[in-house]
């Protein structure tokens, strides 16, 4: 298998550079690539971008660390280490390994990043060793990691790219659950490290002091422990612990975290409690509140969807309401309004772990979807998995790998068994940069259906099922058949104005959130997920009409609806005659032409996107020589002995300058530019950028906009056939 894991370097990139370049492991250096820099010097490359970057974009929070009360707590990133491992037992080479991890960062950075691959084979796995620069030698900005996302996003792409290989990919969901040995009883999906992670959310989430995160982990069942400046952390049914750091890429559980996370929280506590006093007083309800905090302070409260409160600051700042006290918690002030008092006497501290547990309870349960694969949807198949790819709504033809402990069947009939809650991750590979493209499992099911032209069947809803209609869906009813709520999008619901009735859209294998009849035994039943098979026997029978207030409803949303239809059509109508349209044919010509204008544009973009990398790599050389200049100068007119002292002093500057000059002399390149005038160009050509970026967009929406006419034209000429051919009949009818 290929196995990847990511990791920030915050201290020393010339060390890690230096280690994973070793002779002894690389075949004399053989298996030693670098891109956008030379890898003797990648570490001070690294560092020449780093300072430009600091110079154009400034040198603050964003580019530079976490603050809190203006003291430093975390170093920032200087670059990142991206490690690939194969199983000994795919025999991989090392030049195919190599060619492997380029192609891996490639997809990964596109061509924006400095970065050194060596590929080891000191070992009997093979592996690959990446080290790429935090700043972009484009952009000039930083990598931007998200925690789990880019780490899952490095493993999909690594495993499409072995799978393409015919190599083994990492463990996933059941199997690596296996390999743990835990399941959870709530959920056979949840490993115990998820479950870490999760009470350890909601426990910084309410944490103002190291001290009181070590008391709500006792409460939430979680030993932890202190090895050196290790921290571990278990559930009561585990049998050894997980280290901090494996539980989080930015370090939220590590000691120094803890600390930087609550402090931040009594930062935010302080911050809130005075607000909520100086408006409580005049608060009779929630929406009191709620009012007074936005008009006053400028304050939102908001429900989340598990039944926590949140306030969000001007700033955008998040706070959940879990942080307060017990004395500020919603509840009790919505017991205790004109009573401020109340608010600042000690109440007893809540059980946290029933407060997580009805937290988690009201999450949707997953559910595993098996799906029939056709042969045209299966590019590859092998022991070790499958390659799949399909048109899916919205994104064009995308490819996805799905591991071998996902297929049913045999290669001839595969099926795939499909977590509807589940993210995937499928790659665009139509242009020239490949595209992820990650999303729900129930939007897969909707896919593989609908590309193999199984459309869903149209389901009449009884109209006395109908609890009501919004803009984001229809809800219905059916207690008879034990469910209270049934949620179905509106992108699949229709109605007939006629007739008072509902339409839906039903697919055996799609899902639908349904809330289940409460029963002495299951006062607060958990949410459920319904599959259109479930759903249409109970839909198929007879009802009374719709109610008064429901008619009324609906028909201020047909109105709507109609008034958007003219409006769409007269909209169509001033464009074909501003663009003298007259006809089909001509219509095609219009949108082949702005078509092919959006790709012009896009080509345009890629070629500046090349230039500005290529200035920049350059520019970073031009741009150090003039940052350290005036150390030269001074080294050269200083006395023997001040100028030990002075070499001494500014050994990094003086190792910067001579790389920066060498290689400007190495490419034959030496302009006499200040920095003023490289940052001129540098904004200039980022303009230049972000104004082709802005027409790119502004094509994207023409295209959209001539699609639109075109297909509504290609309807209105299907509706008057479709009319045409219902009067000759009705004329045949009379004759006969």
């Amino acid at each position: 298998m290929a196995v990847t894991k990511i990791h920030a370097i915050n201290r020393s990139t010339r060390d890690a550079i230096k280690y994973i370049s070793d002779p002894l492991k690389t075949r004399d250096g053989r298996l030693v690539e670098a891109v956008h820099c030379d890898a003797p010097f990648a570490a001070l490359e690294f560092e020449m971008t780093a300072r430009m970057s600091h110079e154009y974009n400034g040198n603050y929070e964003r580019v530079g660390g976490r603050q809190v009360e203006g003291q430093r707590v975390q170093q920032a990133a200087k670059s990142y280490h991206l490690i690939q491992s194969f199983s000994p037992d795919d025999h991989v080479t090392p030049e195919e390994a190599h060619e492997i991890g380029l192609q891996l960062m490639r997809e990964l950075l596109g061509n924006d990043f400095e970065f050194v691959i060596a590929t080891h084979v000191d070992k009997h796995h093979i592996h690959n060793h990446i080290v790429f620069n935090a700043y972009s030698l484009t952009t000039l900005k930083k990598f931007r990691s998200q925690p789990y996302i880019t780490a899952n996003r490095i493993k999909e792409i690594s495993n499409r790219l072995t799978a393409e290989h015919g190599l083994s990919v990492s463990l996933k969901r059941d199997e690596q659950l296996d390999k743990n040995g835990f399941v959870h009883e709530r959920d056979r999906h949840q490993s115990f490290r998820a479950e870490l992670r999760r009470r350890l959310r909601f426990i910084a989430s309410r944490a103002t002091s190291p001290a009181m995160f070590e008391q709500l982990c006792e409460q939430m069942e979680i030993t932890t422990s202190q090895r050196g400046q290790n921290r571990g952390y278990r559930l009561p049914e585990q049998q050894r612990n997980i280290r901090d750091k494996s539980l989080s890429d930015t370090g939220s559980f590590t000691t120094e975290g803890i600390k930087q996370t609550t402090a931040e929280n009594a930062q935010n506590q302080k911050r809130l409690i005075p607000l909520i006093d100086d408006v409580y007083e005049m608060c009779d309800s929630l929406d009191d509140l709620t009012f007074l905090l936005r008009q006053e302070h400028d304050v939102t409260l908001k429900r989340q969807r598990n039944g926590s409160y949140q306030f969000t600051f001007h700033d955008g700042t998040k706070v959940p309401a879990g942080l307060l006290p017990t004395g500020y918690q919603i509840a009790f002030m919505s017991e205790h309004w004109h009573d401020p008092s109340a608010l600042k006497e000690t109440q007893p501290a809540p059980d946290i772990l029933a407060e997580y547990q009805a937290q988690t309870k009201s999450k949707m349960t997953n559910t595993e979807t098996l799906m029939d694969l056709s042969e045209d949807q299966v590019l590859s198949v092998d022991k070790k998995g499958a390659l799949v790819q399909l048109e899916v709504p919205g994104e064009g033809q995308l490819t996805v790998h799905l591991n071998h402990y996902e297929l049913r069947g045999k290669p001839d009939h595969l099926q795939v068994a499909l977590q509807a809650n589940y993210y995937y991750t499928l790659t665009d590979q139509s242009g020239e940069r490949p595209r992820a493209v990650s999303i729900r499992g129930e939007a897969l099911i909707h896919a593989i259906d609908l590309d193999q032209g199984l459309n869903p069947e149209l389901v009449k809803v009884p109209p006395q099922a109908v609890l009501g209609h919004s803009d984001k869906g229809l809800t219905i009813t059916l207690p008879d058949a034990g469910y209270e709520r049934v949620f179905i999008p509106n992108d699949a619901v229709s109605y007939d104005r006629l007739h008072q009735q509902y339409t839906v859209q039903l697919g055996n294998h799609w899902h639908y959130n349904a809330a289940p009849v409460a029963t002495i035994d299951d006062p607060e039943p958990k949410s459920i997920s319904l599959t259109g098979e479930a759903l249409k026997p109970v839909l198929k029978t007879e009802q009374p009409m719709l109610g008064r207030w429901l008619i009324a409803n609906r028909q201020r949303q047909y109105m709507q609806a109609q008034r958007a239809g003219v409006s769409r059509l007269s909209t169509t109508l001033s464009e074909l005659r501003a663009n003298h349209i007259t006809d089909r044919p001509s219509l095609g010509r219009q949108l082949t032409a702005v078509k092919a204008q959006l790709v012009e544009v896009q080509s345009k973009i890629e070629a500046l996107h090349t230039k500005i990398t290529d200035y920049n790599d350059l520019a970073k050389f031009v741009f150090t020589r003039n940052q350290y200049q005036p150390i030269i100068d001074k080294l050269s007119e200083a006395p023997e002995k001040e100028e030990r002292r002075l070499t001494k002093k500014y050994h990094d500057e003086i190792q910067l300058y001579e790389t920066a000059v060498s290689n400007l002399e190495n490419r034959e390149f030496n302009p006499m530019l200040t920095n003023e005038e490289l940052g001129g160009v540098i904004k200039e050509q980022e303009q230049t950028l972000r104004s082709l970026e802005q027409s790119f967009k502004q094509q994207t929406t023409m295209v959209n906009k001539w699609e639109d006419i075109a297909n509504l034209v290609d309807e209105l000429q299907a509706d008057q056939t479709q009319e045409e051919r219902e009067q000759q009949q009705h004329e045949h009818d009379i004759e006969r």
